[in-house]
């Protein structure tokens, strides 16, 4: 058993629960039928987030491109990037686990309305205008 066998069994251990909203999540942010690939970017741990988009892209057929910040900028470079693409969108999807800058987003107009009928379950309170989805909690 190497490292990383270790680190991905821990990762989907603990982020098992994200995974039924995913597939969701994923297909929210692609642009129509007929559509094979879609652009994710992620200030998730790759070590964590990576076996779960590779499992969605393994079930849905979907090729998945995600985009990862450095660990040096987590959130804040991708925030940026997401600002600065603001008129001509790379992404599809954004999943982080900031509140503020997902917040700071909402609040610079960069995320779309999305309602996916499979969040319908999702108390409202994590579903906020349908600009984001919470998930997973996380005590710091």
């Amino acid at each position: 058993m190497g490292a990383r066998g270790a680190a991905v069994r821990r990762a989907l251990k603990v982020c098992l629960p994200v995974v039924p909203w995913l597939p969701a999540l994923l297909l929210a942010g692609c642009p129509g039928p007929g559509t094979a690939r879609v652009v994710v970017y992620t200030s998730v741990d790759q070590v964590y987030s990576e076996p779960i988009l590779q499992a969605f892209e393994d079930e849905s057929g979907i090729e998945v491109r995600a985009v990862f910040d450095v660990e040096a900028a987590k959130t804040t470079g991708l925030v940026n990037r997401l600002i600065a693409e603001r008129a001509a969108p790379q992404a599809d999807v954004w999943w982080n686990g900031e509140f503020a800058q997902t917040l700071k987003l909402r609040d610079e107009g960069v995320l779309a309305p999305y309602r996916p009928q499979s969040a319908e379950g999702v108390p409202a309170h994590y579903r906020a205008q349908g600009l984001w989805t919470g998930l997973a909690g996380r005590a710091r």
